[in-house]
């Protein structure tokens, strides 16, 4: 812009200089011609009296002054010149001059001189004696003045082009210089210029309406960011040459990184094929999704692109936590293969003792015994049938019954009553100890929990030892503790497990469905209980149930 405005005022300047020097010397010029005409009318008639008075020989007395003086006779004949031999001279009848003062008592003319580049002023006078007094003088034309004086006026030049420079240089300046020291952010405090004042009004209308855009933006930026740093999922949106738009904390802590600078490569923040290849095929315009094993967990990558005009702008990338779906898979086939296990021992008993007895090759003294044998496998099988269906009760939380307060000691005491007997085959002491507590529950679930304790208490326990159950009223809580066999440190994560069983070799001895303690870890969490295990090797385990 100052440059601008310095070629402006310069060109100005120049144009203003030359046009007022080519004017100046125009009237200079007409003023002078005029001047000289009017000279050289004084000087004719000045001479012409002095000749009418004196005669011819006045002509050889007065001073020249640089005029040239020619006598015309009235034929056109020169009869005298200052300057010339008259009989060399041509006729002047024909001088326009000559013929203007013959017939009007006085004339003039100019002509102009092409090769000398001077213009001569001629002014004719009618004497008494019917001659014509000419009087003539030259002066130089104004290209011929220039050329007298060029050096001079060059310098002029120079020096007034050197000082439209200088005032060019620093006008500019002072002109722009309130210009740039405006204010954006408060234009309208600005009154140097009157003219800026629709463009200063108009700037900080734009700047109410910026700021209002941004504090929507930044509004609308806090509330995508609140959300998405509080999603438990990844979330990356990149941009379409795979720099990092946004990152939330959740998608850092994934790939086990620090949350990434915007613009970062999204391929810096894991270098697995899975990662890549969503990446890249969301980029493409494709949607993908793909399996990470990250941290001893699993995650889905879901990779969506973002599309503009039809053209891809970007993508988004989603990494869900999908460990407990897969867990929940793979404990349903393992559940469905256990199942078909339990179910087919029981059932192909049953098969064969049923065909020995049809095929009649039992004898009539075993029939009986057989009988007995598919019984208890039928018997197994509706426990255990049993048991599933109030595990899919549990998983599809089906619990309809209401709660009401249960004695957790009366119930202890029940249930050892139900299982004294079978401890005394094996000579093993049961006891209830502790306080009354009571829980609100459902009884039957709360029964059950309890039984299945203290059963494979008796079960895994050695012949002649002790069974304790302790129940305390503050916190409420339940330990059923043996003297048995105890448990490895090695499986003790996994006795909960559906159909998991620590010895399988004593299992089979002592009969059971393996879900009894899955049972129990459902019904303590329905009840907002928590369970915790002790054991020893040889020396017997501790189950607390803690409400």
């Amino acid at each position: 812009m100052t440059r601008k405005i310095f070629t402006s005022i310069f060109a100005v300047a120049i144009a203003v200089m030359a046009a007022s020097f080519f004017l100046i010397m125009g009237v200079l010029q007409d003023y002078y011609y005029e001047e000289h005409a009017a000279q050289l009318k004084n000087d004719a008639v000045y001479i012409s009296r002095g000749i009418e008075t004196q005669g011819q020989s006045y002509l050889d007395r007065i001073e020249r002054n640089g005029n040239r003086i020619t006598i015309v006779g009235d034929d056109g004949k020169v009869l005298y010149d200052n300057e010339a031999n008259p009989s060399a001279m041509p006729n002047h009848a024909d001088r326009e001059e000559v013929k203007e003062a013959l017939a009007a008592g006085s004339g003039t003319s100019e002509r102009y001189s092409d090769t000398l580049a001077v213009k001569t002023f001629y002014y004719a006078v009618l004497l008494d004696d019917g001659s014509v007094l000419r009087v003539s003088n030259s002066s130089f034309t104004t290209a011929a003045l220039l050329k007298n004086i060029l050096w001079p006026t060059l310098f002029v030049v120079l020096f007034a082009i050197l000082l439209s420079l200088l005032l060019a240089s620093r006008l500019s300046r002072r002109i722009v210089l309130p210009i740039n020291h405006i204010d954006l952010e408060h234009p309208g405090d600005q009154n140097e210029y009157e003219e800026l004042t629709p463009l200063l009004a108009r700037i900080s209308a734009q700047n109410k309406q910026i700021h209002r855009q941004i504090e929507q933006m930044t509004e609308k930026q806090e509330e995508f960011s609140v959300i998405t740093e509080n999603m438990n999922e990844g979330l990356i949106v990149i941009d379409k040459k795979a720099g990092i738009v946004s990152c939330n904390q959740s998608a850092a802590d994934i790939l086990e990184v620090e949350k990434p600078a915007m613009y970062t490569s999204v391929f810096a923040l894991n270098r697995k094929e899975a990662f890549r290849t969503a990446a890249e095929t969301a980029l493409a315009g494709h949607r993908d999704e793909q399996e990470l094993s990250l941290q001893g967990r699993i995650y889905q990558l879901i990779a969506n692109p973002v599309l503009r005009d039809g053209q891809v702008a970007g993508a988004v990338l989603f990494i869900l936590d999908v460990t407990e779906k897969e867990q929940r898979d793979h404990f349903r086939r393992e559940f469905t293969a256990n199942v078909s296990h339990e179910l087919k021992t029981p059932l192909t008993s049953i098969s064969g003792y049923a065909e020995i007895i049809r095929d009649g090759i039992a004898k009539d003294e075993d029939v009986k015994p057989f009988a007995g044998k598919i019984y208890d496998e039928a018997a197994r099988l509706v426990t255990l049938v049993n048991d599933i269906l109030k595990l899919a009760r549990f998983d599809e939380g089906l619990i309809e019954e209401e709660k009401v307060d249960v004695d957790l000691y009366a119930l202890a005491e029940s249930v050892m009553r139900r299982l004294t007997e079978e401890a005394a085959k094996r000579a093993i002491s049961i006891r209830v100890e502790g306080e009354r507590a009571v829980v609100s529950g459902i009884p039957y679930m709360l029964d059950e929990m309890l039984f299945n304790l203290i059963e494979n208490a008796v079960k895994y326990n050695k012949d002649g030892g002790s069974v304790a159950i302790i129940v305390s009223a503050d916190p409420v809580q339940v330990v059923v503790r043996d003297s048995g066999i105890g448990i490895p440190a090695y499986e003790r994560s996994r006795i909960f497990e559906r159909f998991y069983r620590v010895d399988k070799s004593h299992s089979k001895g002592v009969g059971g469905t393996g879900l009894g303690l899955s049972i129990v870890k459902h019904s303590a969490a329905y009840h907002g209980a928590a369970i915790t295990l002790e054991s020893s090797e040889g020396e017997g385990t501790a189950v607390a149930v803690t409400f």
